[in-house]
């Protein structure tokens, strides 16, 4: 497994997970359009498969927003996209980090839990259509 800075288009190589499939149609095209993304963002390659694509949205100085998409392969790979994904968000020196999860996506709460998050609530009517989504927050 490999860890290489995110492109655009690593995301139109990926099969994503069912729920985030679902969600994220438009994230393709949305990425397309930038020429770097919008804060820093990795890759995981296994071989020449993309296993996740992530990042974090920079707000503010002190405040970002973690962002991930998994492939439907990502599941035997956890153990590592675990740890790489702490030593990324261990780097970026924010103060606030924030996530969502859609409500009852339980692999995604356990997740966000193992990275060090605390559920502060749920965001009715967040999602594309209109789904619930829990925000989490990890504050230094």
């Amino acid at each position: 497994m490999t860890v290489v800075p995110f492109l655009p288009f690593h995301v139109e190589l990926m099969r994503l997970q069912g729920v985030q499939a679902a969600q994220v149609s438009h994230v393709p095209a949305r990425y397309a359009s930038f020429q770097r993304p919008p804060g820093p963002a990795l890759s995981a390659f296994d071989g020449d498969t993309i296993v996740m694509c992530g990042g974090i949205l920079t707000m503010n100085e002190h405040i970002g927003l973690l962002w991930a998409l998994l492939s439907v392969k990502a599941g035997s790979r956890m153990i590592f996209l675990d740890r790489a994904v702490k030593r990324f968000i261990d780097s970026e020196p924010v103060r606030r980090l924030e996530a969502t999860v859609q409500k009852g996506f339980e692999p995604g709460c356990r997740w966000i839990k193992l990275l060090g998050f605390e559920y502060e609530g749920d965001m009715r009517a967040y999602g594309d259509g209109g789904e619930t989504h829990e925000r989490w927050a990890r504050v230094r």
